[in-house]
């Protein structure tokens, strides 16, 4: 939308803007409720000025008509303010009273189209209402709440997909067994057939670490750590111990709970 209008004809910046509004279902379906409902409603006095049909005919044109000059001129005001230095906090309040210019000037053209004939008293508070229209649909946005993203979906460890599908939990510990490794999971246990290194591998982004030369763990399994027999051993939540190697103590550290 931000793009120069020197390179960008008016033409082409109108085309794009029509699009917008006129280019979704959604935004057509929502436009064409509104008319039925101002149809219906007769609001502004429309009710008693008009005919059932030419009342409906009416706000149908009310509707399109000013959804697309109010929309291209706003998106035109609204970058023109922000080349010209206008505050941020200004520039929605400004684009809104400048788009009810075009807004205002579709509601009249049609006014007298439909054989009514507004005083200058009138005029004056069509404009008001249609200013206060076009600046409440302008500051809509910032008055919604806004949606809170959702937390990305944690990503699987790659060695789970090597699971049977009842046994595919969250890593609580690997196991070298010859030429095989023991893979427990919170949902059971399986032997897989590789190398131990490649299992530590592919068990990222599960956190953990490697704490003895035939064992790996998950660093939310451990539950606390004690010496037994003189070696220090990591205690798992399922009531596992696990031998820390002695070179592998510095690792066993830092899976250690809080």
């Amino acid at each position: 939308m931000h793009q120069s209008f020197a390179n960008d004809p008016l033409a082409a910046h109108v085309k794009r803007q029509c699009a917008a509004v006129f280019g979704s279902t959604k935004t057509l379906v929502l436009l064409l409720l509104v008319a039925i409902f101002a149809g219906l409603s007769g609001p502004f006095g429309s009710y008693d000025a008009f005919a059932p049909f030419e009342r409906h005919l009416f706000w149908l044109l009310v509707v399109a008509g000013t959804a697309l000059a109010g929309h291209v001129a706003g998106t035109s005001a609204e970058i023109l303010a922000e080349r010209l230095g206008c505050p941020h906090r200004l520039r929605l309040p400004v684009a809104a009273i400048i788009a009810a210019m075009p807004v205002f000037g579709v509601v009249v053209a049609l006014l007298f189209a439909f054989g009514s004939k507004p005083g200058a008293a009138d005029l004056l508070t069509i404009f008001g209402q249609c200013a206060v229209v076009t600046m409440g649909i302008a500051l809509l946005p910032s008055l919604l709440p806004k949606k809170t993203p959702l937390p990305a979906a944690p990503v699987a460890p790659q060695l789970i997909s090597r699971l049977p599908p009842e046994k595919r939990g969250r890593l609580v510990r690997l196991a070298a067994q010859d030429h095989y490794v023991e893979v427990v999971t919170t949902r059971g246990r399986t032997l897989v057939a590789m190398r131990f290194r490649d299992a530590i591998a592919e068990a990222m982004p599960e956190p953990g670490a490697q704490i003895h030369r035939s064992h790996w763990v998950a660093r939310h399994a451990v539950s606390g750590r004690c010496r037994l027999n003189g070696r220090v051993v990591l205690m798992l939540a399922n009531g596992t111990k696990i031998p820390v190697g002695r070179k592998y103590r510095t690792a066993a550290d830092a899976v250690r709970p809080e």
